[in-house]
């Protein structure tokens, strides 16, 4: 099935108010839609609770949804509301959030094979990229996505796309050799 006709038949299951529409989008997106919020908030335990907040604002807004041209891109855009209205929730609970101001992180399970040093280089080289260059890297090495389904994810065109994961790259590169000569 083509992602356009899995889009379909999801609009037609939301239409009629079928709770098989939720399983659909969970089957379609869910992988990539918990990659991506894993790679917002660098917690599993966060990114499944914002996850949770994600599907059940599908269900409240499905007949928003059921009308949307770009299904994929908006339920994106509803999980990045809902991993910053949960950066804005912890800030008014005083916790600081200047730690999570960089988008990627290391895993955890790299961590080991990474010492403190290049970690702590990785993340000030990661911070010196523009958010939504961070955004495009993060769902292209993290969530294997295709420019095609970053694309439509975000509403921007694959030529935009391409063009911020390659800057971004390219100043990580060179933010990196410069480490690397110890500049």
């Amino acid at each position: 099935m083509t992602s356009d006709s899995i889009e379909k038949e999801i609009k037609e299951l939301l239409r009629d108010d079928n709770s098989k529409a939720l399983e659909i989008i969970y089957d379609y997106l869910g992988r990539k839609l918990y990659g991506y919020l894993l790679t917002i908030l660098c917690s599993e335990q966060k990114a499944e609770d914002v996850m949770q907040n994600v599907f059940v604002k599908i269900a409240e807004k499905r007949d928003r949804i059921a009308e949307a041209n770009n299904i994929t891109g908006y339920i994106f855009k509803v999980a990045r509301n809902e991993a910053m209205d949960y950066f804005r929730r912890q800030s008014k609970n005083h916790e600081d959030i200047s730690k999570y101001e960089n988008i990627l992180c290391v895993k955890e399970e790299h961590k080991d094979k990474v010492d403190a040093e290049e970690i702590k280089e990785i993340s000030k080289s990661l911070k010196i990229l523009p958010q939504k260059q961070r955004e495009i890297i993060s769902m292209k090495i993290f969530q294997d996505m295709t420019f095609e389904e970053i694309s439509r994810a975000l509403r921007i065109s694959q030529n935009t796309a391409a063009s911020r994961y390659r800057y971004g790259i390219e100043k990580l590169k060179n933010k990196l050799r410069g480490f690397k000569n110890g500049i």
